[in-house]
């Protein structure tokens, strides 16, 4: 049976054009873990809670043990949560693009307000009453946020340093703002609109965290830096709490069970503490020695607690005697992706809590390594052999991240900063350490590679995937080149201005085509890095940050924000004279890193926003040929 032309032309139109189907779009499941700016409670069920994170608001259904986006703040980093205690309907998420609000228990939110706001409290006894710190201080609103009034008088300088806002549970006039500077704490009587000093007996010092006992409005508590004090005459006076807390500790969190106001749990520089006698004695809840920030206890059980340390949100349901760790809160602090060069489904990444492992192209993922990891390089022609960086030191699995060892014979002592494994030659990589380049081949030692470069700040190691000869480094003293494997160096041209390269990358397609970038603007070079011109991605676009696809030539990906500030990523076909959006599912948060895998059918993308990114070309691309 013949076909119809024209049904032939229509169906390689249809392959040819940039769409994208079925899981052509970008995901994000994980790594878990992440940095948390605040937990709650909802004030009636004990099983709805919500984190506020960098990569934007989770809200869990089972008590903190699992967690699920909302997907309308994915990737918006979230400064700060209050639930509405009279009406737990209304939750508010603070943001600096604006404040967010939900009117069903977290499950769809929009924004209310488009001021960017740092902290929020509501009202226990009116949920229309709403105090949000912005740029110009604390505003007021009696509408649910719909709108404010004007900032009050009698504040401090610096606004936005407002680390909490607390309203009096009894009366919604009374509210009180503590700041990250040595001003303490501030007090009005009237809504806002007249502030005062209530710093008596506190020290000069940051106050990371306040709450009021929701039974008796004139009990406060302060966790400063250093110290926790109590005041029970509305912020008239203030006492030092010690007994059972580490020495002048710095407190980042504070809590109060609403049922039993007696019960405080506090979050140190030195683990997590409980109190059930209003703060007159403390004892150890676990995490000796790490910083707790934040914590929350449950308003209706306080057998239920909340916390997080080392990058992990832990949950405890007795009193916290025993803590394990919770899952699907995907705000991990990603540093470093690196992608099996054989298998495009095998992703790594490193960040705030260590090296992370998948093998089904970010859905799922496993600790392979502890530690703060900036960088992660894969052998190029064994995968079962990984170089990673934790905690600055260079060290290597053999087994494909089950087993680590050291592997620093050779080097000098100091901070590793990057780690780059040869494309070409298997066993050959290289590191910087303290401004210098070394080199490793095989089993020999690290040998010193920085001949002719300065002594100056060195970032970044690129190394040309056809000719592994040659290399470029970089970073405050420019752009350096060696064309002998890093036995010499001299120096190249320089983007126009002296700017700081953030990288150099090479097309590999042509060995003298590279691409750099410095903040937000792009440069380009075509002749090896002597000569450097402007290189302009999609209009309106900032250029975060750039990759080739060895897949085909002249595409290129960019990875930046729009005049919003939002996060894009863009491609062109063509080098760079026209670009397409590919934002579908794509959070707010920027990637800071941009990974094409080998084959071009996946991409990867992390920030320290949270989590990685992935998209995955589900069916073969005519686009380009």
């Amino acid at each position: 049976m013949s076909v119809p032309k024209a049904l032939i032309v229509t169906l390689f139109v249809l392959f040819a054009l940039p769409t994208f189907a079925a899981d052509n779009r970008w995901s994000i499941q994980g790594p878990d873990g992440g940095s948390v700016n605040r937990l709650a409670f909802d004030p009636v069920s004990s099983s709805i809670a919500y984190a506020a994170t960098p990569n934007g608001i989770f809200r869990s259904a089972d008590g903190g043990q699992h967690w699920t986006a909302a997907s309308e703040l994915l990737g918006t980093p979230i400064n700060d949560v209050a639930v509405a205690a009279g009406d737990p309907q209304k939750v508010f998420a603070a943001t600096t693009y604006g404040l967010y609000k939900s009117s069903d228990r977290g499950l769809t939110w929009s924004v209310v307000h488009p001021f960017g706001s740092y902290a929020v409290a509501v009202s226990r006894t009116n949920a229309s009453i709403v105090y949000s710190d912005s740029t110009g201080g604390p505003f007021r609103s009696s509408d649910g946020g719909a709108t404010f009034g004007s900032v009050g008088s009698g504040l401090p300088s610096a606004p936005a340093a407002i680390s909490v806002l607390a309203v009096d549970p009894q009366s919604p006039d009374t509210v009180y703002a503590a700041y990250q500077t040595n001003v303490g704490v501030y007090k009005s009587v009237d809504g806002g609109a007249h502030w005062t000093p209530a710093n008596s007996g506190l020290p000069q010092a940051f106050v990371y965290s306040m709450i009021i006992d929701p039974s008796n409005g004139s009990t406060l508590y302060a966790g400063t830096a250093p110290g926790l004090f109590k005041s029970t005459d509305g912020g008239g006076s203030w006492t030092a709490l010690s007994n059972g807390l580490p020495a002048a500790p710095y407190c980042y969190s504070l809590s109060i069970s609403g049922g039993t106001p007696a019960t405080i749990v506090v979050g140190v520089g030195g683990g997590l503490f409980k109190s059930i006698d209003g703060g007159t004695s403390w004892t150890s809840s676990g995490f000796n020695g790490s910083t707790v920030t934040p914590a929350a206890i449950d308003p209706v059980n306080p057998a239920n607690i909340l916390a997080s340390a080392n990058s992990v949100t832990f949950k405890s349901a007795n009193g916290g005697a025993n803590f394990a760790a919770t899952s699907g809160l995907t705000a991990f602090y990603t540093l470093a992706i690196a992608v099996d060069p054989q298998n495009a489904s095998v992703v790594y990444a490193g960040g705030s809590s260590g090296v992370l492992k998948s093998v089904d192209r970010g859905v799922s993922w496993t600790q392979s390594l502890t530690n703060q990891t900036g960088s992660i390089a894969v052998d190029s022609q064994n995968s079962q052999i990984v170089y990673a960086t934790p905690s600055g030191v260079v060290r290597r699995t053999t087994d494909g991240g089950t087993t680590w060892t050291d592997f620093t014979t050779g080097l000098q002592p100091g901070f590793a900063l990057v780690v780059v494994a040869d494309p070409q030659v298997g066993g050959t990589i290289y590191t910087i350490v303290g401004n210098a380049v070394y080199k490793k081949v095989g089993s020999a030692s690290w040998v010193k590679a920085s001949t002719g470069l300065p002594n100056g700040s060195l970032t970044f190691i690129t190394i040309d995937r056809n000719n592994s000869s040659t290399l470029y480094a970089g970073g405050g003293v420019g752009i350096y080149k060696s064309v002998d494997g890093g036995t010499n160096w001299v120096a190249t041209g320089r983007p126009a201005g002296n700017v700081t390269p953030t990288t150099v990358i090479i097309d590999p397609f042509d060995s003298g085509h590279l691409l750099s970038w410095s903040g937000s603007s792009a440069f380009e070079s075509t002749d090896g890095g002597a000569n450097w011109s402007s290189f302009d991605v999609a209009g309106g676009r900032q250029a975060i940050t750039l990759a080739f696809d060895a897949s085909a030539p002249g595409r290129i990906y960019s990875s930046g924000a729009d005049s919003n500030g939002v996060a894009i990523v863009d491609r062109s076909n063509d080098g760079g004279k026209t670009w397409f959006s590919m934002r579908t599912g794509l959070g707010r948060g920027l990637n800071t890193i941009f990974i094409v895998a080998p084959g071009g059918n996946m991409l990867y993308g992390g920030s320290t926003n949270g989590g990685v990114w992935a998209f995955h070309f589900a069916r073969g691309r005519a686009v380009g040929k």
